[in-house]
């Protein structure tokens, strides 16, 4: 049977959108029968669209292939005059996942007030108060005390400052991988075969990739699963990440996606003790 090439839309179901008002972007593909295609979850970026929610719809399958589809619901923050979004699709192989991408589609802002260019000030002036004058500060004392403060902040900054940034950095380091642990623990303590559990695994999966960006500045939210294998040079690791994204795209939940869960938090504790050592050892004598 002949098998077409794979065929993808996106497009926004409206012309235009006010600040913080919800809109929706639908996305379909055409693919083949034996072909899977995996959607992006609610958890990922999606430049300046904050993302609501998302409607998936049943495979429809005909002779020529199937068709998959999914409205994505998003507010807009941003105040630029025109915005534009392209969602991509993820192609299952054997040994990673290939993104495919629509072409963009643009929305455009609606403006409760006029643009700041288009602004009568004149008229605007006539209509503000004018606050009555303060007594003046004394400024003599402004500077003594100013000049005091800075210097005993150079003194401390002198005797101590190596010391405090490297604790402080210690500490925003620790912080940040205790709000993680905590996070992470909450969402794969309700893991399971359902929709709700699977959810919570794609969360999960989307917080530690944001978790070991934050700790090597690499983007492991854009990588795929070959260019995180090498970025961490675990060849075990190339297992896990198939397992979960069989397991979030392909609802393929089995014993071993708790084993996997479990070796990310290993992975993601192991890159927070190798930071942790290297900055206590900055500025000492070999």
């Amino acid at each position: 049977m002949q098998q077409y090439p794979i065929q993808i839309k996106g497009q926004f179901l409206e012309d235009s959108v006010k600040i913080g008002q919800q809109i929706h972007y639908s996305l379909s593909v055409r693919h083949g029968k034996n072909q899977e295609i995996f959607f992006p979850g609610i958890n990922q970026r999606f430049g300046a669209f904050q993302a609501v929610e998302r409607t998936y719809f049943p495979t429809r399958t005909d002779a020529s292939g199937s068709i998959d589809s999914a409205v994505y619901t998003f507010q807009l923050f941003e105040i630029e005059n025109q915005h534009s979004l392209a969602i991509p699709v993820y192609l299952m192989q054997e040994a990673d996942c290939t993104k495919i991408f629509p072409k963009k589609d643009y929305i455009y802002i609606k403006r409760l007030v006029p643009h700041p260019e288009k602004i009568n000030l004149d008229s605007l002036y006539q209509h503000v108060p004018i606050a009555p004058l303060q007594p003046k500060t004394d400024l003599k004392n402004v500077v003594i005390w100013g000049l005091a403060l800075l210097i005993l902040t150079g003194l401390i900054y002198w005797f101590l400052g190596n010391s405090l940034k490297k604790w402080f950095r210690l500490y925003l380091l620790w912080r940040k991988n205790a709000e993680f642990k905590r996070s992470f623990q909450r969402l794969t303590r309700n893991i399971d075969n359902n929709q709700i559990g699977l959810q919570n695994l794609e969360k999960a999966f989307s917080l530690w990739k944001k978790y070991l960006e934050s700790l090597t500045i690499k983007p492991f939210t854009t990588f795929t699963t070959k260019e995180m294998v090498d970025a961490l040079e675990n060849k075990q690791l190339a297992k896990v990440l198939h397992e979960m994204d069989s397991a979030i795209y392909g609802g393929n939940f089995s014993s071993k996606t708790n084993a996997s869960v479990n070796m990310l938090m290993e992975i993601a504790n192991s890159i927070y003790q190798g930071e942790r050592k290297i900055i206590s050892q900055e500025n000492k004598k070999p």
